[in-house]
């Protein structure tokens, strides 16, 4: 008797959760209709680019537009000198990005991940948006 009441408590538990997993919507879904908290307008060479954040709690990556061809490139993944790979939606607990800034030839932008920093150049050539590549750097620095 007793371990029958245990089995169908486990039961229970696992229908409450299979059912609650299915109600939430894909995180695609969701970000298609979220604002940016911060807009960034800059020139790399001759290309209009806009620099895209959101919250990060709800969407953890980067947009870089190109204005003119109206083509975006979301950025998750960032590389170290290294060649380590840090997916902001999926390798730490938490990201903030600091001081976009435009420069001649792309966008520098520094992640905070909370125990370190990553200084990172985004570089636009021949249209197309290149993959971050970037620096570790010490909280204390």
């Amino acid at each position: 008797m007793k371990l029958l009441i245990n089995y169908k408590a486990i039961i229970t538990v696992l229908a409450m959760f299979s059912c609650s997993a299915c109600s939430q919507q894909p995180l695609q879904e969701t970000t298609k209709s979220i604002q940016p908290i911060e807009e960034v307008q800059g020139t790399i060479g001759s290309e209009p680019v806009t620099y895209l954040r959101y919250n990060t709690e709800i969407e953890p990556c980067i947009t870089i537009k190109l204005n003119d061809l109206g083509e975006l490139k979301q950025l998750c993944s960032f590389t170290d000198q290294q060649g380590n790979i840090t997916d902001v939606r999926t390798d730490v607990a938490g990201v903030d990005y600091l001081l976009p800034v435009f420069t001649e030839h792309g966008l520098t932008v520094t992640l905070d991940l909370f125990s370190y920093y990553l200084d990172c150049q985004i570089t636009l050539s021949n249209k197309i948006i290149e993959d971050p590549l970037c620096q570790f750097r010490d909280m204390e620095d």
